[in-house]
């Protein structure tokens, strides 16, 4: 029996009345084709017919028949919608290839590139956000870091976001209150490139809709507040071979290691606009809110860009601390890897580790000012040059013509709005990013 019609009739028995296609969009959020579940037995077996050219940048009018094929690993259910509807994620095909403008597609190439190197990359994600009501946006709790129990409106929805967060299929995870009032983390469990960064997608749907139902807007805006910490996406990285994780050791980073974080750090500021991709990005990404703004990396220090974990002085990954929320996972995923591997394959040394607060330092590289700066350096990195050509192209010509938006509808431009966030941002990326 086909995979897909196994998935199908697992998903009728359990009573699901409609599934959602997912596609990915350029900028890394889902489109979706609905079906009833009846109707859709045929999808999982033979992919969505859809028209291409109103999916952004992924093609013209005159060559817009497109279909996706279904991933049958990669099926969650809505328990937090009763458990009636859901979500299949798809990878685009051009012809019988994958079609380049799809990013899932681009990060799966970028996972079968280095298996066929002969590395396996493990990622996980902790993905900070914030819980706030209406637009512009007032907090709604009060707390700080780790707090729990005066926060009578937050609690009871990260409650039910951690609850359906196991229940849809992404797994065990574990959550605190963040250091900035209304702001939350949860984690993304470690595993396949592809499969974190569907899941990724899934957990936003899943927070979205449950903080709605609380009367709450659930926010992966880098910076929806000035004055206090913003929300990044820490990616936590390793990389094996056989079966034996390159990056453990206990006391000192293994060579691979420091390989690769050499190759992340080399890629660091060509990486900003698939890591840090709005405007706003920036506005998160200024010294002492716990973004990185130095290139540098450390162990066991929050304020480096590249972070390794040094709990009870056992080592077996880096965490890479320039992401924010809003970013495409599967390009900012595929950016990541191609840097690390880099990396690797040249058997680069990184520079010493830095033991003081990064936000002090001088005379060392730091991150790009603004999304404009991050866009001309762009095409320096190892993403722009591996990555399919016509997806790079577009990408940063969108994230350029974002760049001229702002400036146009923010008179003041940016030397005097760098430290405000401006209505504009919240129109754009309150409840899109």
């Amino acid at each position: 029996m086909p995979e897909g019609l196994s998935v199908w009739r697992t998903l009728k028995g359990a009573g699901v009345k409609y599934v959602k296609f997912v596609i990915v969009d350029i900028f890394g959020r889902p489109k979706l084709e609905i079906l009833p579940i009846d109707a859709a037995r045929d999808a999982f077996i033979d992919g969505i017919a859809y028209d291409g050219s109103s999916i952004p940048a992924y093609t013209t009018v005159n060559r817009s028949d497109f279909v996706a094929e279904v991933d049958a690993g990669a099926v969650y259910i809505e328990t937090w919608n009763e458990g009636k509807t859901a979500l299949a994620f798809t990878s685009t095909l051009d012809g019988d290839k994958p079609h380049p403008m799809d990013p899932r597609n681009a990060l799966k190439q970028t996972v079968g590139y280095l298996a066929s190197r002969g590395y396996e990359a493990m990622m996980g994600a902790e993905v900070e956000f914030f819980l706030v009501r209406g637009n512009p946006p007032s907090l709604v709790d009060s707390g700080a870091y780790f707090e729990g129990y005066p926060l009578k409106e937050t609690i009871p929805v990260m409650e039910e976001i951690i609850e359906h967060f196991y229940l849809s299929g992404i797994g065990f995870t574990k959550t605190h209150h963040e250091v900035a009032p209304s702001q939350f983390e949860v984690n993304i469990p470690a595993g396949d490139p592809v499969q974190v960064a569907d899941q990724i997608l899934v957990y936003k749907i899943l927070a979205k809709s449950i903080a709605q139902r609380h009367g709450l807007i659930a926010t992966f805006m880098p910076k929806p507040f000035w004055g206090v910490n913003g929300s990044g996406m820490h990616i936590h990285v390793s990389f094996w071979r056989d079966g034996v994780n390159l990056f453990a050791s206990y006391k000192e980073p293994t060579p691979e290691l420091k390989s690769a974080i050499a190759g992340v750090l080399n890629n660091a500021v060509a990486n900003s606009a698939f890591v840090a991709p709005l405007v706003n990005s920036y506005k998160r990404l200024v010294p002492h809110y716990e973004a990185p703004t130095r290139v540098v990396w450390g162990i066991g220090n929050r304020s480096a860009m590249v972070r390794v974990p040094y709990y009870g002085m056992k080592i077996n990954r880096f965490e890479y601390r320039h992401p924010d929320p809003s970013a495409n996972p599967y390009l900012g995923f595929s950016a990541i890897l191609l840097a690390a591997f880099e990396g690797l394959d040249k058997k680069l040394e990184p520079p010493a580790p830095v033991e003081d607060v990064a936000y002090e330092l001088e005379g060392v590289k730091e991150t790009p000012k603004h999304l404009g700066e991050a866009v001309k350096h762009a095409s320096e990195g190892a993403a722009a040059k591996n990555l399919p050509q016509q997806l790079v192209k577009a990408y940063l010509s969108l994230k350029e013509k974002e760049w001229g938006d702002y400036l146009a509808n923010v008179a003041e431009g940016w030397d005097k709005t760098w430290n405000v966030i401006t209505r504009w941002e919240y129109d754009q990326y309150l409840e899109v990013a």
